[in-house]
């Protein structure tokens, strides 16, 4: 391994950079873009400025002949990417800004030449430095061109690439008042600021697996490391430390390399890729796998613990087994957690039978639609997916279940988020420790939530026989309840003519109607029905239906809101009201001849019924008492600890 201090055109000298996949894509946000911008701006000559470190691996590749004769050597960058990619963009745009100044036009070349684009003897395109798979050809097509491509970025790391290329274009455009050669000169000096100020701590490794050393005693990163990239850099140490052959070293460090390339990727098109949801994947899979007590959970002091390199001494060998089934737990685990939290994607579910698939993305995204603690289910539907990746009725059955339980415990029961978290982490490392058959871990599953306190919530709910403020317009249960109650109504084989995205991406006073107005006024209709019953009568989710024109209903009589057959709209077309809605629970309310106090009670009473059809679980099955109450360690509602629980 060499180290050494270097100035930038030194560094790209006769090398390529390559991003290598298992690097996290560009993370750089608006504010660390902004910091190296003004650093560079405030740097006065002679003045050095220490850029970081960037550490390289050269690629077994041939090397790539220039159209000069230049021999050009491809470089992994395994450290260092987001600095070395933000300053590429820099140096793009600071070419294309000299390039409008005809004396000028040679210095731009250079610079597009030696740090963006050459070509080769063939006149192919070289690029400088390529990204990995997920943003390359939206960095090609769309960050470096002067006219973007239409394409709109396919992961958020390829939107950071377009709004740093944005901020740094905005940073060097000449300011009002300036005159053309006041903003050539400034340009100039960025130039000589980046190329003969500017020191890299150029690190060169042999092998990936060495990689691992350096940053066990270094880490100056322009942006923090995440866990997940801390645990990939511990298991590369490990692997250059073990007492083995120097082929099994090599082949878990590629093993490592593979996963993590897996894993971001799974991440990233699934629009996961937030540190938060790294971090979350981590933790799950270490419930699930290793100790299911969430307070146990350090991160990669975690990892470490573990898997240390003492407490292995002279079992070396062994380590290697354990290191490898924790790299590909991880990385399997990754595509479970993708699809847990994401449904809807087009990958989602691929190791079961397609044919299933729908059914699957369907339920799933029930649970993540009831709006309600999903983290608590995570390490369960992991396991279930791990054990059996062919059985997909089991898995639909864990799902459904979950999302019961979701929607009785935290929306109906308004549970605290860690209500019972403790208990399911404990099932998902039974059953993934296989010490459950699946009948057994649906059972615990029931004995979880409890046949008392769950139960009670939902007995109070479904039987409530005359209005309530609790389960009405304020409940953050209700739009899912309204939503589920629409694709009940539903003609059979369908699926409601408004879909749930729009529903949940309003407002309530966009997407809920109150058949009897929250403000009756002067309405001769609604004052003759409701005098002291309008206020307990209003929210009530008998009188509650889902909407796209409450504001053109206001609080018109009832014959006005489900059939006014003198309005019509400008087109001559028959005027907003339920008998035409595109809600079929509009259209059913348009059938009612009247709408009075018993007719929100009887509507509250239908719904009701469906409810306990629709969320009623069976307890008959399961033997004992279980826990009326929440533990002691559930009384206290949990903050969420990262961005995922926070997505949750």
């Amino acid at each position: 391994m060499d180290n050494y201090t270097l100035l930038l055109p030194t560094l790209f000298q006769q090398r390529i950079f390559l991003i290598p996949d298992y690097q996290r894509g560009y993370a750089w946000e608006r504010a660390q873009v902004g910091e190296l911008l003004e650093d560079l701006a405030l740097l006065n000559a002679p003045r050095r400025h220490y850029a970081g470190t960037i550490v390289l691996c050269k690629t077994a590749d041939a090397p790539i002949m220039g159209n000069d004769g230049t021999l050009y050597a491809t470089h992994a960058v395994v450290d260092g990417q987001q600095r070395l990619t933000t300053i590429v963009l820099l140096l793009n745009e600071l070419s294309r800004a000299l390039a409008a100044y005809p004396d000028c036009a040679d210095l731009a070349e250079g610079i597009r030449k030696n740090y963006v684009q050459t070509k080769s003897r063939d006149n192919w395109p070289i690029y400088k430095l390529s990204l990995n798979k997920d943003t390359h050809a939206f960095y090609r097509d769309s960050a470096l061109p002067e006219t973007p491509s239409i394409d709109q970025p396919p992961v958020r790391a390829a939107a950071r690439l377009r709004d740093a290329k944005k901020q740094i274009a905005d940073h060097l455009q000449r300011e009002d008042g300036e005159s053309e050669s006041e903003h050539r000169e400034l340009l100039t000096e960025w130039h000589a600021k980046l190329t003969q100020q500017l020191h890299f701590n150029l690190y060169e490794v042999e092998k990936e697996a060495e990689v691992g050393v350096i940053f066990e005693v270094m880490n100056d990163r322009g942006k923090p490391l995440t866990e997940l990239e801390k645990v990939k850099n511990y298991l590369l140490y490990a692997a250059s430390s073990l007492k083995v052959e120097e082929f099994a070293r090599d082949g878990l460090a590629n093993s490592v390399n593979d996963a993590w390339a897996k894993i971001l990727s799974n991440l990233m098109t699934a629009g996961l890729g937030s540190s938060g949801h790294e971090d979350q994947l981590l933790q799950m899979h270490w419930i699930m796998q290793y100790e299911p007590q969430a307070k146990k959970w350090n991160g990669v002091k975690s990892v470490k613990e573990k898997f240390g390199l003492r407490k292995y001494a002279e079992r070396h060998d062994d380590l290697l087994v354990d290191l490898r089934k924790y790299v590909e737990g991880l990385r399997d685990s990754s595509i479970a957690y993708c699809d847990a939290r994401n449904p809807n994607r087009s990958e989602a579910f691929g190791v079961f039978h397609e044919s299933t698939r729908s059914d699957l993305r369907r339920w799933n995204s029930k649970l993540v639609r009831t709006g309600s603690v999903i983290r608590p289910f995570l390490p369960l539907l992991m396991a279930v997916q791990g054990c059996w990746p062919s059985d997909q009725e089991k898995y639909l059955e864990a799902l459904k279940f979950c999302e019961k339980f979701a929607f009785l415990a935290y929306r109906v029961g308004r549970a605290n988020s860690n209500f019972r978290e403790a208990a399911m982490f404990r099932l998902a490392h039974n059953v993934a420790a296989r010490r459950l058959d699946f009948g057994d871990a649906v059972r615990e599953m029931k004995r979880a939530y409890g046949e008392g306190w769950v139960r009670r919530a939902f007995d109070a709910f479904t039987n409530a026989a005359g209005p309530s403020a609790d389960y009405g317009y304020s409940w953050g249960g209700l739009k899912y309840f309204l939503y589920e109650y629409e694709e009940h109504l539903a003609p059979r084989g369908t699926e409601p003519k408004v879909g749930w995205q729009e529903v949940a991406g309003a407002g309530l006073k966009d997407t809920i109607e109150h058949v009897l107005p929250q403000d009756i006024g002067n309405q001769p209709y609604w004052q003759e029905r409701f005098t002291a019953e309008h206020k307990e009568y209003k929210d009530d989710i008998g009188n509650l239906a889902l909407t796209k024109w409450n504001s053109h209903y206001s609080n018109f009589a009832f014959p006005s809101k489900k059939r006014d057959f003198n309005a019509k709209t400008e087109k001559g077309e028959l005027a907003p009201c339920y008998a035409n809605s595109p809600f079929y629970q509009e259209r059913e309310i348009a059938e009612q001849g009247d709408w009075t106090k018993e007719s929100i009670d009887d509507r509250r009473a239908k719904m009701l019924a469906w409810a306990k059809t629709r969320w009623g679980v069976d307890f008959s099955d399961v033997d004992g008492t279980s826990a009326e109450e929440p533990d002691d360690e559930e009384l206290e509602d949990a903050e969420p600890d990262n961005e995922a629980d926070k997505q949750g």
